[in-house]
Parts: structure tokens; C-alpha cells; sequence
């Protein structure tokens, strides 16, 4: 079974902040950024496009698939507070240094988190010098509610697991 994930983006911090809305024009829907999660592999989609049919379905009509980044280590981080916080250190490299990392698609089904990370493409016009370049980031699982027990998280492709001692839920 397949799950769209759809999401918008506001990036705090140091970074621009950016709020993309999805719209909906000439029944067309775009939404700016979207995730296809199956069982064999993930795709990342930027400027996904669904046709209204008219009978309360969409149609997936264009898309601009985006390449997954190459992870090295995935460090999970049990933060001591209740309720408790869960959150990722992940390192890896990007293709090339002239394309940036997108925001992480998070999803969870029962014990496993699936976390897509995702890189621009350069335009046909760009070019850069075929190098690796090193990221690191923090992504953020939403644990609140959740069950003892041991959790699994797949980040494009590379695995690590963690385990709450006890149910997870706010006072």
C-alpha cells in the first residue's frame, strides 16, 4: 500500500522562513512538497499537481521527483524529560555542493518511522564540480502518546531503533 505524504514548510532559526500553501487553480491542486512512501522505496516530490476528476478524486498529473541524499549514520537522542522527546541526528552527504537539503518527511505506521531526506536538483543550464558535500542535521519524531516499547527509524535506507521504558503521554 502507498501513502502520499504532503506537507508545508516554515524553517526557523537562522534560515528564511517560508510558509508554501498548497492552491488550487482551473482544478488543478499543486501542493509544494510531497513524499511517496511504499513498502520497497521512497520518492520525493516537489510541485506535485493533482486534476480535480470532478467525481471527488484527484489525479496525479505532474510532479518533480527529487534525488534522496546519501546517509551515513543515523544517532537517536532520547532527551530526559516527560514527556519524553525523541529526536535524530543524521550525517550524510548531499551529490554535489550546489544543491541544498530539503525539510525531512516524517511518517510513522505502528513501531517504524520513515524518515525521506531529500536534495534540490540543478537546473539544465547549472553546472558544479562533481564533489560530495557533508550535511548534518536534527529531525524531530513525534513520540507524544505513544506506547512502551521498541520503535524502529528508517532514514533513506539506513536504520536505527530506540526504546521507550514506559508509555509516553503528557501529564
Amino acid at each position: 500500500m502507498k501513502k502520499l505524504i504532503a506537507f508545508f514548510v516554515v524553517s526557523l532559526g537562522m534560515q528564511q522562513t517560508l510558509a508554501q500553501p498548497a492552491t488550487f487553480n482551473e482544478s488543478i491542486l499543486t501542493i509544494p512538497q510531497a513524499v511517496l512512501i511504499d513498502a520497497d522505496n521512497s520518492v520525493y516530490y516537489r510541485n506535485v499537481q493533482l486534476n480535480d476528476n470532478g467525481d471527488g478524486t484527484l489525479s496525479v498529473v505532474g510532479g518533480e521527483p527529487q534525488n534522496l541524499v546519501y546517509v551515513d549514520t543515523v544517532q537517536v537522542l532520547i532527551m530526559e524529560s516527560f514527556p519524553v522527546q525523541v529526536s535524530l541526528s543524521v550525517s550524510g552527504n548531499l551529490s554535489v555542493p550546489c544543491v541544498e537539503l530539503l525539510p525531512a518527511a516524517v511518517s510513522r505506521k505502528d513501531n517504524t518511522f520513515t524518515v525521506v531526506l531529500a536534495e534540490t536538483v540543478l537546473g539544465p543550464t547549472e553546472s558544479c564540480i562533481a564533489v560530495l558535500e557533508p550535511f548534518s542535521m536534527t529531525v524531530s519524531l513525534d513520540v507524544l502518546g505513544l506506547a512502551a516499547g521498541t520503535y524502529t527509524v528508517n532514514v533513506n535506507g539506513v536504520e536505527a531503533e530506540f526504546t521507550l521504558a514506559m508509555d509516553n503521554v503528557g501529564l
